[in-house]
């Protein structure tokens, strides 16, 4: 099996000895020719073993494995009526992207540009959501939606929580970048949510270097909005996937009706609880690939 190590661990083969063959009678000579050379193989194998472990008894074995997730959190610095346009002022938009879509209240926006503290170029009441003012203070967080009924689009990762050997691509923040080939678990969880008065079908999988995985598509269906109370669902499974070093892994959706939008939580107060993110995946290494 493979196993990806630091260069400060590299692992060197070894190689069992010739050992010396015994001549008929007893001789001390050989006995010592004989203990030399068991004496440097099972000192090959403890170095081996001391690169196994660290002095504080951690491992210095360090499998391929990659953590993303998506988010964007802030608050409003000024309050909205229900039908302005005008930019929209909130602490930082630096978590957020430099155009798309904003979650507040139940509220959902799209913007087209941002500055350091404001969204600007805003449409109010999107994805059939409805307007409604909002007070300073109040939670905005990120959403992601696909333009259109049938449409769909890949899911772009804003935080690496943990990598090695799998990361962001640094030109498009969609792509999962795989430096070592083998086999990989991929995992994800994603939280939809609704404003329409009708249930949507969303379906997710996942593309390799550019082309569908074949059987890696699901379908789940969002209810729909009632009242007060938003339609949503969160949704997750994962698959086993083969990646050549170097290859990449995106995660894409559609939705049927064109309402369905993932999106991020604030941290909540009542109970206390940290930001939910919209969207979360994992790769971990399984296995190399056969020879």
């Amino acid at each position: 099996m493979t196993l990806v190590v630091t260069s400060e661990f590299a692992l060197n083969r070894v190689t069992p000895p010739n050992l010396p063959l015994a001549p008929g009678e007893y001789d001390s000579r050989y006995q010592e020719q004989f203990n030399n050379v068991l004496r440097l193989y099972f000192n090959q194998l403890n170095n081996i073993l001391g690169q196994l472990s660290t002095s504080g008894g951690i491992t210095g074995v360090q499998f391929p494995f990659g953590a993303f997730h998506q988010d964007g959190t802030t608050t409003l610095t000024a309050a909205m009526t229900n039908v302005s346009t005008t930019p929209i002022q909130v602490v930082s938009t630096a978590e957020f992207p430099s155009s798309g879509s904003l979650r507040i209240g139940n509220e959902l926006i799209n913007f087209t540009g941002k500055t350091s503290t404001t969204f600007t170029g805003i449409t109010r009441g999107a994805y059939t959501s409805t307007n409604t003012a909002h007070s300073i203070g109040g939670s905005v967080s990120e959403a992601l939606g696909v333009t259109g009924a049938a449409s769909s689009r890949s899911v772009p990762f804003t935080t690496t929580d943990a990598s090695n050997g799998v990361a962001l691509n640094p030109t498009d923040l969609s792509r999962i970048d795989f430096a070592v080939a083998g086999y990989y678990n991929i995992q994800f969880s994603a939280q939809l949510y609704n404003n329409a008065t009708a249930e949507d079908n969303v379906t997710f999988w996942f593309k390799k270097d550019g082309a569908d995985i074949p059987f890696s598509a699901g379908v789940t269906t969002v209810p729909k909005s009632t009242g007060s109370n938003t339609g949503a669902v969160i949704i997750s499974w994962n698959i086993v996937v083969d990646v050549l070093a170097n290859g990449y892994v995106e995660l894409y959706f559609a939705s049927d009706t064109g309402n369905t939008v993932l999106v991020t939580y604030p941290a909540g107060v009542a109970p206390v609880h940290p930001v939910s993110p919209s969207v979360i995946l994992t790769a971990t290494f399984v296995s190399a690939l056969p020879a």
